[in-house]
């Protein structure tokens, strides 16, 4: 099997991205400190503003796991369109995809999300079943949809060459990422008005079907779009940024690396000082700043502000793996192994983060009077004394997982399902529980993609070899 060449600052983005999920959801069950944010804010000093700001809103990795996902969906599209792949095929192929990853959305925030029958087991020993969570939205839903919108964009502008210029591209996805995000707050009072509910308050799930039977349908698109976790809007600019950035890394002849780098660093800048403006002369500066760090669907300052410092870290990541002439790959692939294994896995470690409800258990028998099996009872010491447990152990199960290639996994699950049909008439299918996946490619033995121009000697040699 032929070695996978793989674009390593995403492996290891997509890999802390997840990493930075798990530690912010469990910061949130069990940190004093949340508890205050959300019980009596006026009571919260300057640490637990900070705290909050740092782990909570720029540490969620929200933005950055969509910005990643689309890009690695955008590259990934165009690579089959290479290889002769008709459109419709990809069309098809990438809205089951979607579809598929919305429909275990649901399945997800019914049973297996760390806030839902986890929690209420660990804190009363009981759980029950609330089937209405099926209409969360939160990143996994988000990435579904992108999916799907990304997807249809992608078959309308590569109906003939003009329309697939990289500028052409950009500027449509720019455009309809703008789409999500400037009419959001408007959308939102919309949707507020024609339901009768704060579709970001405590009782956004309670009326449903209360309209009649086409309101359990509506419900379904609306909460996507505009509900208090994760909408649409305006989180798709996450992924129109994504998409736009895998357009570029996808051509054939990579930008070359200064004018990569003054665009991504420019544009990054630009983009923060752009949601430096919108937030003191639109948004306004809020009269209790603790509403600065307390917020689930993003304002539209703080996209803005995000989508430059994410791609400030995406662009120098790039600067020091793809476009490092001096790069060691050796030691890179090495210390990075581990966030790349998460990565790689990254729908896995997502769907099974309560994993850390049985830690809080364990923990709780070993440390009684810690308040481990209660909601925000934890110190701060002991709140990322726990963290650091929980992604330890994810290392460890990752490590040992792989020494059996990630077999029954939901991405050997979902290869499964959509990749093995259009496998029937190869000669040499990859065996179901062999190496399905490619882990020794893709994860063990990677060779990476580096955009530096080589030497004509050095290409001469490479090719000897």
């Amino acid at each position: 099997m032929t070695m996978a060449e793989r674009i390593i600052s995403f492996d290891i983005l997509r890999g802390w991205a997840i990493i930075g999920n798990l530690m912010v959801h469990t910061f949130m069950l069990v940190s004093q400190v949340e508890g205050i944010a959300e019980t009596a804010p006026e009571n919260l000093d300057v640490f637990g503003y900070i705290l909050m700001g740092l782990v909570v809103v720029f540490g969620h990795w929200r933005g950055l796991f969509l910005l990643i996902s689309a890009c690695v969906h955008m590259f990934i599209m165009q690579a089959k369109l290479k290889r002769g792949i008709r459109r419709e095929v990809i069309l098809v192929q990438e809205l089951m995809k979607g579809l598929l990853l919305w429909l275990w959305a649901m399945f997800f925030y019914v049973f297996l999300a760390q806030w839902q029958l986890s929690k209420e087991w660990v804190e009363t020993g009981t759980s029950s079943i609330e089937w209405q969570n099926i209409y969360h939205a939160d990143q996994f839903a988000n990435i579904a949809w992108a999916i799907i919108i990304s997807a249809i964009l992608f078959y309308i502008l590569t109906s003939n060459k003009k329309t697939q210029k990289p500028l052409i591209m950009t500027i449509v996805f720019a455009i309809v990422g703008c789409l999500f995000i400037f009419p959001a707050p408007a959308a939102y009072q919309a949707g507020n008005a024609f339901w009768g509910v704060d579709l970001h308050g405590s009782g956004r799930l309670s009326k449903i079907g209360d309209k009649g039977w086409w309101d359990y349908i509506l419900r379904m698109l609306g909460n996507n779009f505009l509900a208090t976790e994760s909408p649409l809007m305006p989180h798709f600019g996450y992924s129109a940024v994504g998409s736009i950035l895998g357009i570029y890394i996808s051509q054939d002849k990579k930008p070359k690396k200064e004018k990569f780098l003054l665009w991504g660093y420019g544009l990054s800048g630009v983009s923060i000082i752009f949601g430096v403006i919108w937030l003191f002369a639109v948004d306004k500066i809020p009269a209790n700043p603790f509403d600065l760090v307390i917020f689930h669907a993003h304002p539209t300052w703080f996209v803005f502000v995000t989508i430059g410092m994410l791609m400030f870290v995406v662009v120098g990541l790039f600067h020091g793996h793809e476009y490092n002439e001096k790069v060691n790959w050796e030691k890179r692939l090495k210390w990075s192994r581990f966030s790349r294994r998460v990565g790689f896995l990254s729908l896995s470690v997502y769907s099974f983060a309560s994993i850390q409800a049985v830690l809080r258990v364990v923990l709780h028998y070993i440390f009684p009077n810690q308040g481990f099996r209660t909601l925000w009872g934890l110190n701060t010491g002991m709140t990322f004394f726990l963290i650091i447990l929980e992604i330890s152990l994810w290392f460890g199960i990752l490590w040992l997982w792989e020494k059996w290639n990630f077999n029954l996994s939901l991405e050997w699950l979902f290869a499964l399902i959509l990749k093995r049909p259009f496998q029937r008439k190869m000669k040499d299918k990859p065996k179901l529980f062999g190496d399905f996946l490619d882990i020794k490619g893709k994860v063990i033995n990677v060779t990476p993609e580096h955009w530096v121009e080589k030497l004509p000697e050095m290409t001469a040699i490479k090719r000897e070899t």
